[in-house]
């Protein structure tokens, strides 16, 4: 991809990486196949390769983000399963956190926004918090779930918050675990670090039980690890 950022702009280490980035893509598409936003919406903007198209334009006119820039770059999950079907290795992650940091930099989001992303940040990545903020979901009548006058993203929130609450309360209990075997004598595989905290501690403890068990059956050390990883908070 041709660029046009000027000599000013690339003494800013991360412009200069950033453009070192968008001159690897040539557009070919595949990304779009794994992409899961794409693939949902099917909204080019909504894919890796659209996104890249809004951050090259945003960087190289060095202009704040705009509202249509701020919603496709946050309908981006980060999964990064872009990077695994790009060809040319274009390394999607540090330009899309780069440009996340233009966006709210430049980028006055709407209060309601303002006030939803809040709220996230200060619930999801602690687990006391998310645990209570589900037992008042599950008492929220469906009407209000539902009002017209709730911001769409906040409905989405609670009528999700509503359901994971409800699942989490009808799911059997899974039988006390075996106990966990002995740690794989020093030098046989490794040590792998487990981050056990945030969303999915409360939500699916079992996944983590079991991939703990997993891990140790092939010959890991497994470290558990408490406290978010950041997904949320970047």
């Amino acid at each position: 991809m041709q660029t046009r950022f000027d000599a000013a702009q690339l003494t800013d280490p991360d412009t200069a990486e950033a453009e070192k980035v968008l001159r690897k893509c040539v557009h070919c598409g595949f990304c779009t196949a794994t992409c899961p936003t794409y693939v949902l919406l099917g909204d080019e903007l909504d894919s890796p390769r659209g996104r890249i198209y809004l951050i090259k334009d945003m960087l190289e006119q060095n202009r704040p983000a705009t509202a249509t820039v701020a919603r496709h770059l946050d309908r981006c999950l980060s999964c990064l399963a872009c990077m695994t079907t790009c060809p040319s290795g274009v390394h999607y992650q540090h330009l899309i956190d780069h440009a996340r940091v233009h966006v709210e930099m430049t980028y006055r989001r709407p209060l309601h926004e303002r006030w939803v992303r809040t709220l996230v940040a200060k619930v999801l990545p602690y687990p006391s918090r998310l645990r209570a903020a589900l037992a008042l979901a599950r008492r929220v009548p469906g009407p209000l779930r539902r009002a017209a006058w709730l911001p769409p993203s906040l409905r989405a929130m609670l009528q999700l918050a509503n359901t994971s609450a409800a699942r989490a309360h009808t799911v059997t209990p899974a039988p006390a675990p075996a106990p966990a075997p002995a740690p794989p004598a020093p030098g046989t595989r490794g040590r792998v670090a487990l981050i056990v905290g945030c969303a999915q501690g409360v939500l699916t403890p079992q996944v983590h039980e079991a991939t703990r068990r997993l891990l140790m059956r092939t010959g890991w050390e497994v470290v558990p690890v408490t406290g978010c990883c950041g997904a949320l908070v970047h």
